[in-house]
Parts: C-alpha cells; structure tokens; sequence
C-alpha cells in the first residue's frame, strides 16, 4: 500500500483485512459488482453515509475485489498474492489518502493538503505495477482544503488507465459542486433495524442494550458499537440527576460543573446533546419515543419543568460550545458556563 496518507497505525497492521463488506451493504455491493462485469464501472465512486455505517470497510472490500487475481463469486479471494499484499499492507497498486498525523506531537491535521493530492495524482498517472487496476481511496473527502480539491479535479475527470478513485464521506454537501459533479454518488443507507441488530446482538450479548446503543447512534451499527465503551454513556444517568438537583436547586452550577470537569468538554457536550434531544421529544408530549428507553421515566419528570422552545434554546447553547471547542477555547470554562445557563434555564 502506497503511503500517500501517513504511517498506518498498529491497531490497523494487527487487524485482518476485510475482504468482504458488511451484510447490509449487499444491495450497493452488488450494483457495483454488474457494472464492473459489464466493464461500465465508474471511474470515481463519491460514497457517502453517516459515520459508523462502515464506508471504509466497503471501500477496502471493494478495492480487494478490484486487486484480486482470482476473485470468487464477486469478492477477492483473500489467497491469491495480490491479497497477500493487501493483508500485509503492501500493495503497490492501492494508496489510501487522509489526514497526516505529525509523529512527534501526535496531532491529526484539520485538513488533506495539496501537496498530499499531489502525490495522488502521480500514483495515477502511472501504471498498475501487478497488471490491472490502480486504487485509491481518500477519506473523509470533506477535509480537502481548497487548493487540494482543485487540484484533484482533472484526475477525477480523466485518471489514468485502469484507476478506481473512492471518495468517502459523511458530508456530501461539504464537498465543491465541481468536485461531486465528476463523481457517481452512492450513499451507503442505514441498515434495516433487523439487520442492523443481527450484527449489533452477537457483538454487545444483550439485545436491550444493543437496541437502545443502535437507537441513540442513529441506526449505524459501528457507531453503536463504539458507543458502548464511550464513557458518556455510562455517565448519563448522573448527569441526568445532577440536571434535575440543579433544577431543584439543590445544588449550584459552580459544584456541579466541578464534578464534571474529569469527564471532559467534548465528552459532556455530546452527551447533553443526546439528552436534550430526549427532553424536548419529552416535553412536547411524546415521551413515549425517547431513544434514552432506560432513563425515560427520570427524562419525562424532568421535562415537565420546561417549554420546548426554552429547550431547544439551550440546546442550540451547546451545539454553539461544541463548534467552539475545534478552537483553542479553554474547555473547563465551557463546562462552567453550561451549567450556569441550565441554571439560569430553570429560574426563568
């Protein structure tokens, strides 16, 4: 593999190369299959999808399936050497484009550079060194800066012989029009429920709670999964009670914004988020839908305190704190506001 993008981390190298995509992703599988076989393949596949539907396993299944020497029923055999060569990480005719991470200070960039395009648009130039196809996948597309999306667009309109180009992403629209226009879009959906917890059930061992992870992940299954060791989500119900006693007012912002700061700003924001999407459900009157199912009757107690509107206000607090964290803003501070404006939410 092409090191196009950065060192590939050693959780990667140990893991087994995926050759085959997930099962709910058999439909776009298979139409991708029959315009490969009627040689009408697009040259530039735009894949897009929410995070944790697995766009980078279809995109690494489906590069194997283009690389393979001897594919078997639609799908890369996995013995064959160029398959060998995927699963060492080694192939020389696939690059896989992202973000850098500086080694010595181990922060990811914010965005894929030109000069990294660059290096793309060389490697597809060139012809495939085993015969057949050249691969590249670049992800997320979104983080392209200006100057790397342009310099992208003639290889997306005519790459070199051969060569396959997937772009992932879950903001389609984030993407420059010229860009999109040269790509087939394929959105990758969200599984049906029941096949979402097919996979999901075996993975967690208890069908409630992969229910309720795969409910508040918004039916994609890998998110659900993460989210399971996420330490907001074991944190939600004191969270919840620490809401509802500074509602009571039986204790202030400042102590309670204290016992949070362990936790974290970006953690604490994701998970007011998620809750404050439950209590304005709550307060309209439909507590009956709340994704939080284990904590719904605390959600509806609490709810009745408030307007949806006055919710909806403080929710939207957060989700400017939380765009605010992506700069250089002091964390703690944010913790301490928050809870002061919940404070000031339940005295009105």
């Amino acid at each position: 593999m092409v090191a196009g993008a950065g060192p590939v981390s050693e959780a990667e190298v140990r893991a087994p190369y995926p050759f085959r995509a997930y099962a709910w992703q058999q439909s776009l599988w298979q139409s991708l299959e029959e315009l490969l076989v009627q040689q009408r393949l697009p040259h530039a596949l735009l894949l897009s999808g929410a995070d944790g539907l697995g766009k980078e396993r279809f995109a690494k299944a489906f590069a194997a399936r283009l690389l393979c020497h001897q594919p078997r029923d639609g799908v890369a055999c996995g013995q064959c050497k160029s398959c060998s060569l995927l699963a060492a990480g080694t192939h020389p005719d696939l690059m896989w484009l992202t973000t850098l991470t500086d080694e010595k200070t181990g922060k990811t960039a914010k965005a894929i550079r030109v000069d990294q395009v660059r290096e793309l648009v060389g490697f597809a130039e060139k012809s495939a060194q085993m015969g057949g196809w050249r691969v590249v996948v670049l992800s997320p597309a979104h983080l392209l800066n200006v100057q790397a999306a342009n310099a992208l667009l003639k290889t997306l309109e005519e790459p070199g012989r051969d060569t396959a180009l997937m772009l992932l992403t879950s903001q389609p629209l984030s993407l420059a029009p010229t860009l999109r226009s040269r790509c087939q879009q394929r959105p990758l959906p969200i599984p049906a429920e029941a096949d979402a917890l097919a996979w999901l059930v075996p993975q967690v061992g208890d069908e409630q709670k992969a229910r309720l992870l795969l409910a508040l992940s918004r039916g994609a299954p890998l998110a659900a999964l993460a989210l399971r060791e996420a330490e907001w989500f074991s944190q939600r119900e004191p969270l919840l009670k620490d809401l509802m006693q500074l509602t009571q007012q039986r204790q202030t912002a400042l102590v309670t914004a204290q016992r949070w700061h362990s936790l974290g700003a970006e953690s604490l924001l994701v998970a007011l988020l998620s809750l404050l999407d439950d209590l304005v459900v709550a307060a309209s009157g439909a507590a009956t839908v709340v994704k939080h199912r284990d904590l719904a009757p605390i959600i509806e107690r609490m709810s009745a305190h408030f307007q949806p509107a006055a919710l909806l206000r403080f929710r939207q607090g957060l989700a400017d704190r939380q765009r605010l964290l992506a700069g250089n803003v002091q964390g703690n501070a944010l913790i301490d506001a928050t809870f002061s404006d919940w404070v000031a939410l339940t005295s009105r």
